[in-house]
């Protein structure tokens, strides 16, 4: 990644969050700020970083202040699209820091199935190539200059989403005494397109990853300026749910991000399965017949309208720069990330993965049976036998949830193989209740978990869409919200008398965390060891 001395890091600041100790390495627009290095750390509401001064707003609790749209990277547009994320040119006077950046493009957002408003990009920040911001809540009356910061990184399948999305609100966390950061990045083929020319123009040669090396921005970004917020640069917690989470686990394998986090947290997506990564040279290819005939000023040249228009499987690859490997090659070799890690699924993200398949009967469900697992198919149904139709469709979700488990469990076991930090377990299966207007109840739905995670109960202006939220929400939320605290502060997500969560230590043993919270025994015998045996065999992941 190109550096510039427009990106000089600040000097440790000892006072309050202006005070920076040397203007001649700061923005002039710093200046004015001050410097008393007598009194204690204060978060005030105008924060000097390294592209200059900018204010920040009150939260709803008006102990926490939070910056909205602040650039980590120059606008990746005109000659910098498909480029790696360049810095920020420095502004004078101060940026007023109130209103979140634009969504970067993707399809116009808008609730649907059951995303309602709080889990989708607000529509009126419309979308925009110019989108690498980020955002932070930090409580301004605390006088700890190093809380623990917690990154999170939006799902969205790499095609929608946005760090402003509501259901990703940081107020709980900082209340809590975390710094929270959300992160916008390019999206779909803005992010993620590979092709021979880009690769030729490349120091690195390499392409197709530009959305994560945003992230990777982001996180130097956070290195060099979130001291002043209150945050420790030592001590960040990087969070990502579905698409979010695969980036987060490829960012526990990416060499560039190297020391820029010291604990993860992945929600709703483990891409431990070998050969779940693309490489290069395919990527490569398909981006060539994307573009047939084109060269690559004709490709930027394009308007990002058409562009949207370009079919394009957007997703993180191989490609030799940030990413050497796929994961379970990285694991088997020793060379991730060696960081403590909560990984977790969420019960309905076993139909929402399920590929359309529908099993209605028992020769239904032997048929996919024997076309899913081939040559272990008897064993298979051996472990989750269906003596009638009921039986079968209530088998082929039950196993659809143990198999999503036994893959956390296999995820556990790659990392324990030459890792030595720990990993806790997570079953997201409490139902979120519906708003009003949503006939029947959509359970413990795919994203649902980051809600309660973060502790955010959304309360849209129209009263009857409010869900009816009871005391087992609010508890829960309450819960995960200090797990997520507490891990983020140590790595370990025990304390303050919230029930033991032991960390993965050779079992398929998960933490339940819904209507009750315990250790959950994720499934019987027989189904632990059909997964145990399918899943341990060397052409699939072979640990």
């Amino acid at each position: 990644m190109t550096t510039s001395p427009i990106f000089r890091p600040l000097l440790m600041l000892v006072a309050t969050v202006a005070a920076c100790t040397d203007d001649a390495a700061v923005p002039a627009s710093c200046n004015a700020a001050g410097n008393n290095p007598a009194t204690a750390f204060q978060v005030a509401d105008r924060v000097c970083t390294d592209s200059g001064l900018i204010e920040g707003t009150a939260g709803t609790d008006p102990a926490v202040t939070i910056f909205r749209g602040i650039p980590y990277a120059a606008p990746p547009i005109g000659d910098l699209r498909w480029k790696a994320p360049q810095p920020v040119v420095p502004w004078t006077d101060v940026r007023m820091a109130k209103t979140f950046g634009n969504n970067a493009m993707q399809t116009t957002p808008a609730p649907h199935e059951w995303w309602t408003e709080e889990f989708t990009p607000r529509p009126e920040l419309g979308v925009d190539e110019d989108c690498l911001t980020l955002n932070v809540w930090t409580d301004k009356t605390s006088t700890n200059g190093k809380r623990p910061v917690l990154i999170f990184i939006h799902g969205g399948g790499f095609a929608v989403g946005a760090g402003s999305c509501p259901a990703y609100d940081g107020e709980a966390l900082a209340r809590k005494g975390v710094v929270v950061v959300t992160v916008n990045y390019r999206l779909g083929i803005f992010g993620f397109l590979a092709h021979p020319a880009l690769t030729a123009e490349s120091a690195q040669h390499a392409s197709g990853n530009y959305a994560l090396l945003d992230m990777i921005a982001a996180l130097q970004w956070v290195k060099r300026n979130i001291a002043a917020f209150g945050g420790d640069p030592d001590n960040v917690t990087v969070q990502g749910q579905s698409a979010g989470s695969a980036a987060v686990h490829s960012l526990t394998i990416s060499p560039l991000a190297k020391g820029l986090f010291h604990r993860a947290i992945t929600q709703s997506l483990n891409p431990i399965t070998a050969g779940a990564t693309p490489d290069l040279a395919v990527e490569e290819a398909q981006g060539s017949t994307a573009f047939s005939g084109q060269t690559l000023d004709e490709m930027r040249a394009m308007s990002a309208a058409d562009l949207m228009a370009v079919s394009w499987s957007a997703r993180p690859i191989v490609d030799g720069y940030a990413l050497t490997s796929d994961l379970l090659t990285a694991l088997k070799a020793g060379t991730q990330n060696d960081v403590p890690m909560i990984s977790g699924m969420v019960h309905g993200d076993a139909s929402f993965f399920a590929n359309g398949a529908v099993v209605t009967t028992v020769a239904g469900y032997e048929s996919w049976a024997n076309t899913t697992y081939g040559t272990q198919a008897a064993a298979f149904l051996a472990a989750y036998p269906a003596a009638d139709d009921a039986a079968a469709a209530s088998q082929y979700r039950a196993s659809g949830v143990d198999n999503q488990n036994a893959l956390q469990y296999f995820l556990a076991r790659a990392r324990a193989l030459h890792g030595h930090s720990k990993t806790y377990l997570y079953h997201f299966d409490h139902s979120m209740p519906p708003p009003p207007d949503t006939p029947v109840s959509t359970g413990a739905f795919h994203t649902a978990d980051v809600a309660y995670a973060l502790r955010y109960f959304y309360k849209p202006s129209d009263p009857q869409k409010l869900r009816p939220w009871t005391q087992v929400d609010y508890d829960l939320g309450k819960t995960m919200s200090s797990y997520w605290a507490f891990f983020a502060a140590a790595g370990d997500p025990n304390g303050g008398g919230l029930p033991a969560w032991d960390a993965y230590a050779g079992e398929i043993e998960l933490q339940e965390l819904g209507d009750t919270v315990q250790p959950l025994a994720a499934m019987g015998d027989a189904q632990a060891t059909f997964w145990k045996a399918y899943y341990g065999q060397s052409d699939r992941l072979g640990v």
